[in-house]
C-alpha cells in the first residue's frame, strides 16, 4: 500500500466514522479509485482504536458525568429518574447493548457485500436519504414528555434507547454511518441537538474498539508490523475524527445537518451508475 492510499484511508476512517457519512462507503470509493490496497489487520485495527478514542474525547464531558452519576444511581436507583447523566448512563449502555448485538446478528448476513458497489451505492442514498430526513425533525421534547421529569426531557426511554442502538447495529450494511443512524433517529425522537450528537458519538466507541479487538487478533497482513505506516495511520484517523466530530456539533447546532445530503446521495449516486456499468465494460 502506498503513503497516499494509506492516508486516504486513514482519514476515510476517522472522518467518515465521526461524521455521518459512511467509512465503510468511503473506504470503499477510495479502494475502487486507488487500487486495492490492503492496510493490513494490524494497521485496520489501530485506526479504529484512534477514531474510538477521539470519539470519546469528543464526548468526554458528557461521558465522565454519565460514569459518575450512573455509578452513583447503581446505589440509589431513583437518579435515573431525576439525574441527566444518570439516565445519559443508561441510555449510552442499553443503546450499546443492543447495538452490539445487533450488528453481531447482522454483520454475517452482510459480509459478502462489503466489496459490492450496488450495496454500497444503495447504503450511501439510504444514509443520505435519513439525514436529509432530520430537517423536518423536531428540537427538543414536547411538552407532554418535559411533564415526566428534566432527566427524561434530555434523554430517551430505555425501550427507546434499544431502538437507537437497534439502528446503530443495523448500519454495520455497507455505506451507511452509525453515528448517522442513531443520530436521525435521537433527532426525530426530539432529543436536544447537543445530547443527541454526544449519544451518537459515544454509543459508536464500543462498536469500534470490538472491531479494534477482532482486527487485533486476525492475523498479519503484508504491512500488519510496519511501525511506520501503523503510526501514520493512527495519528491521521485520530485527527481526523476529531475534526469531524467538532464539525457535527457545529452542523448539528446550526441545523445545516441535512447539508451532508448534498454530498453523501450524488456520491452513491455515482457509485450506482458505476455498479450498473460494470457488466458492459466487462470490469
Amino acid at each position: 500500500m502506498s503513503l497516499l492510499q494509506l492516508v486516504v484511508l486513514a482519514v476515510a476512517q476517522g472522518a467518515g466514522e465521526a461524521l455521518p457519512i459512511s467509512a465503510s462507503g468511503h473506504a470503499a470509493v477510495a479502494r475502487l479509485w486507488l487500487g486495492r490496497g490492503d492496510a493490513g489487520p494490524a494497521i485496520e485495527a489501530g485506526m479504529a482504536l484512534a477514531t474510538a478514542t477521539a470519539l470519546g474525547v469528543a464526548g468526554r464531558r458528557r461521558l465522565a458525568v454519565a460514569l459518575g452519576e450512573g455509578v452513583r444511581a447503581i446505589a440509589r436507583p431513583g437518579l435515573f429518574q431525576v439525574s441527566p447523566g444518570a439516565r445519559d448512563a443508561a441510555v449510552l449502555t442499553v443503546a450499546s447493548a443492543a447495538s452490539l448485538a445487533t450488528a453481531h446478528l447482522v454483520a454475517p448476513r452482510v459480509e459478502g457485500l462489503r466489496s459490492s458497489p450496488l450495496a454500497i451505492a444503495l447504503g450511501l442514498i439510504a444514509a443520505g436519504v435519513g439525514l436529509a430526513s432530520t430537517m423536518f425533525a423536531r428540537r427538543g421534547w414536547p411538552r407532554a414528555a418535559r411533564s415526566t421529569g428534566a432527566a427524561a426531557a434530555e434523554a430517551p426511554s430505555l425501550p427507546l434507547a434499544a431502538l437507537v442502538g437497534v439502528a446503530h447495529g443495523l448500519a454495520v450494511f455497507p455505506g451507511v454511518s452509525r453515528v448517522g443512524a442513531a443520530l436521525t433517529v435521537l433527532l426525530w425522537l426530539g432529543v436536544r441537538a447537543d445530547r443527541a450528537v454526544d449519544l451518537a458519538l459515544l454509543i459508536t466507541v464500543p462498536s469500534l474498539l470490538v472491531a479494534a479487538a477482532r482486527g487485533s487478533a486476525g492475523g498479519s497482513g503484508p504491512e500488519a508490523f510496519e511501525p511506520g505506516a501503523l503510526a501514520i495511520g493512527v495519528v491521521i484517523a485520530f485527527l481526523a475524527a476529531r475534526i469531524a466530530a467538532s464539525t457535527l456539533k457545529s452542523l448539528v447546532a446550526t441545523r445545516r445537518l441535512p447539508l451532508l445530503a448534498l454530498w453523501i446521495i450524488p456520491l452513491g449516486l455515482a457509485l450506482l451508475a458505476y455498479a450498473r456499468a460494470l457488466p458492459a465494460s466487462g470490469t
